[in-house]
């Protein structure tokens, strides 16, 4: 039995299948234009090759941390070994050594300075920036500590030389008063009972008593010297110290034993004058 409303219901359902696609067609319409646009696959393909530069970048500053922190570990262990070996030779190529890693760093920090130049991330721009300018601290900061070790081998070399000076200087006022005591000692006389007469020095004897003098007194004239040197440039103990040593070596100059004497006093005394500013010619006067 047929429904009374056919007609009607096949109007109601073309009507409804009409506005079922008008409805698809919207949805539809704005997705083939959202996903054909090229927009969105470009965007992930920038977004991609940033992703590469990144880790690029990342991998290369972690290559050069890691090197620089190799040579700081190697320059760490060299300055133990120096502090606990006292030998000149091995201590001179640990030095060696250690210049060595200094300029590996160097050249490292030329090429993190180009690379960083050529950085697109700005984070990685500013931590290359942060380690060059950590790295300058602490190679001024490493300059400073080798002037300062050096000072302090030259202070202990001249504390070396004082000491060894000293004591050729006692050795020295040793062998004076031996050498006077046997030119003093009595000669047995021709007569029974006279008294021993002492026999004058031959000429021979003086000039070895008074070179012996003088060595003694160029000794001690260099021992001031080399006190002073221990001290600051310009410093009023230098000063005070060179000038007693001046003075010194000028009284030995009035009368010295030997001509190699002589030369040797003005070639010391060379540096000395052109320190405190004194003319090099004395002629007899301080």
């Amino acid at each position: 039995m047929k429904p009374l409303n056919q007609p009607e219901r096949r109007t109601r359902l073309w009507q409804f299948s009409v506005l079922y696609l008008l409805a698809l067609l919207v949805p539809l319409g704005a997705s083939y234009y959202l996903f054909s646009n090229r927009s969105i696959a470009d965007e992930n393909a920038r977004l991609k090759r940033e992703l590469d530069r990144t880790h690029e970048e990342q991998a290369r500053l972690v290559v050069q941390f890691d090197t620089l922190t190799k040579h700081l570990l190697r320059i760490d262990a060299v300055d133990q070994q120096m502090l606990v070996n006292p030998n000149e030779l091995v201590r001179g190529k640990l030095d060696v050594l250690t210049k060595d890693k200094l300029n590996d760093i160097a050249v490292s920090l030329s090429q993190l300075r180009l690379d960083s130049a050529q950085m697109q991330v700005p984070a990685h721009r500013q931590i290359a920036r942060n380690i060059l300018r950590d790295f300058d601290l602490f190679r001024s900061n490493r300059s400073t500590i080798d002037r300062l070790r050096q000072e302090t081998e030259k202070s202990g070399a001249a504390v070396a030389g004082n000491d060894r000076l000293q004591q050729q200087l006692d050795q020295a006022k040793q062998q004076i008063i031996m050498l006077q005591a046997s030119l003093n000692r009595p000669q047995p006389s021709g007569g029974g009972g006279a008294a021993p007469v002492a026999a004058p020095p031959t000429a021979g004897a003086k000039q070895l008593i008074e070179l012996l003098r003088d060595q003694v007194a160029f000794a001690e004239a260099d021992c001031l010297r080399q006190r002073a040197l221990d001290h600051k440039n310009r410093s009023k103990e230098r000063k005070q110290l060179l000038e007693q040593s001046r003075t010194a070596f000028i009284q030995i100059l009035q009368a010295p034993a030997t001509d190699d004497l002589k030369a040797s006093i003005e070639k010391t005394l060379e540096p000395i004058n052109v320190e405190l500013g004194r003319p090099p010619r004395f002629f007899g006067l301080l």
